[in-house]
């Protein structure tokens, strides 16, 4: 497998820079760089949109919880879609329609305030260094098991080649790249699926053993509340991810966008589907993997053949590298445009500002390689937290605060920081509660969250009217 893997990954990687090339001539302002010039349509678009969601956690951590636990996994998907539609029409449309170049740009125009701007981008850079923690630690993962490559090295490659493409063409190269990641996933799942099936002897047969192994595996190895808990987490994280979001902006329409969510639900349909059948499978082949996270990786080295499985490694490489790359530029402009042009240097050029977005990049590249290197959990665990933490201190201020008018700039900070803090004190104080009482900390988060921007909003100063008439009075808020 080794010649053929290594003549599919050249190519691959070959067309990768062809593109970050084409769009580097392309970029000529911090528009351009984060924002591709507003000229994304919405076959790219919804390909973007899923390529950004289906990461590590995916390919690696959910195709390993379906391993681990069976079928029921599955319906963490149900949360992910519901997310996406209370995107589609609460959050997407207002957000194009103001047409910004961060999320944190929304949040100081919708509050009136740069204090709370500071602080959305701070933790934006927080809660995405973890999220970028299981990017890399998946990257090791498949590497050790495909090339006995050590992870450190893995983590290397991938931070050099994704920060490269990152930084030279920005949004614009990313999105033709994800276009490409997209149509690589869902191609090597397809294919690798009756491959599967026709090596485990069959759907009768593997359903038989799945059954005499563990009858947990094709029914309920987490119980409704569990996955009700960690669907609220990914729905609510996904309706107001920094990173999804973000993509909204380099959109041509309103119409565009809300065609792209449709695109990306229907990719994700195909994706989460064929990544369940391909964790139950790998488990009728492999019963005891010393790891679940290792189940993507062994499958595709031991069982297809080598086109197919060069295609789905590749495939896994894409997800992780498609994510990374979004998180960067969130992160970067979240330092470089939110920071750096709000606070320390306010006349700043354009090229100063593309620069220190590339610099940024970066340095927010490295300190999650670093904790990766220690393994603090399961891909899917990390994942599972940063959703959490994201819809805890954003899902308020953006959903809420894009439909009802009343909200004020102390509502918004106090959200913020209040959610944040609830979801970290009920992590590290309340996880035998969830056992007692069945409340999960994004579930506190949330609703701390939500408590705070209602109250605080009811006796604090009101935003300017010209501030709030940008997102509620229709087409005349428009930039």
């Amino acid at each position: 497998m080794t010649p053929i893997l290594a003549t599919v990954l050249l190519i691959y990687l070959v067309l990768v820079l062809g593109i970050a090339v084409w769009s580097a001539t392309r970029t000529r302002t911090e528009e351009d760089f984060l924002a591709a010039g507003r000229s994304i349509g919405p076959w790219v678009g919804g390909a973007v949109l899923a390529a950004t969601q289906i990461s590590a956690g995916t390919f690696v951590g959910t195709l390993g919880r379906h391993y681990l636990a069976g079928v029921s996994w599955w319906y963490i998907w149900l949360g992910a879609w519901a997310g996406w539609l209370v995107s589609a029409f609460l959050v997407a449309p207002k957000l194009r329609r103001f047409g910004a170049l961060t999320v944190p740009d929304y949040i100081a125009a919708r509050f009136n305030s740069e204090a709370a701007r500071a602080l959305a981008a701070v933790l934006i850079v927080l809660s995405y260094t973890v999220y970028l923690v299981a990017q890399f630690q998946a990257s090791g993962e498949i590497a050790q098991a495909v090339f006995g490559l050590r992870p450190l090295t893995a983590m290397l490659i991938l931070m050099a080649s994704t920060g490269l493409y990152t930084m030279l063409g920005g949004v614009r190269s990313s999105s033709y790249i994800e276009f490409l990641q997209a149509g690589i996933m869902v191609l090597g799942l397809l294919i690798a699926v009756p491959v599967l099936l026709w090596h485990a002897g069959g759907f009768a047969a593997s359903v038989v053993f799945l059954d005499g192994l563990d009858e947990r595996l094709l029914g309920w190895y987490y119980g409704p509340r569990e996955l009700l808990a960690f669907s609220a987490s990914f729905g609510l994280s996904i309706a107001v991810a920094p990173y999804e979001m973000t993509r909204f902006y380099s959109m041509k329409d309103e119409r565009t966008v809300r065609q792209a969510i449709a695109v990306a639900i229907g990719i994700q349909v195909l994706i989460g589907t064929s990544v369940l059948a391909i964790g139950l499978l790998t488990r009728v082949l492999f019963p005891t993997l010393p790891s679940p996270d290792q189940a993507s990786a062994i499958m595709a080295l031991e069982v297809l053949p080598p086109v197919v499985g060069a295609l789905l490694i590749v495939a896994m490489a894409s997800a992780i590298m498609s994510t990374v790359n979004s998180i960067l530029l969130v992160t970067g402009a979240s330092v470089a445009h939110d920071l750096y042009g709000r606070f320390v240097n306010r006349q700043a050029s354009q090229r100063r500002l593309i620069a220190v977005n590339r610099l940024s990049i970066v340095i927010l590249a490295t300190v999650p390689l670093i904790v990766a290197l220690q393994k603090l959990g399961d891909v899917q665990a990390i994942v599972v937290e940063q959703a959490k933490f994201m819809a805890s201190f954003f899902f308020v201020p953006v959903v809420v605060g894009l439909n009802w008018r009343h909200g004020t700039a102390a509502g918004a900070q106090a959200a913020m920081i209040g959610g944040f803090l609830a979801c970290l004190g009920w992590e590290l104080t309340g996880q035998q509660g969830f056992a007692r009482h069945g409340i999960d900390a994004v579930e506190v988060g949330v609703v701390t969250s939500l408590i705070l921007f209602l109250v605080v909003s009811r006796y604090t100063r009101a935003v300017a009217a010209d501030n709030v008439a940008i997102f509620f009075d229709g087409p005349a808020g428009r930039r």
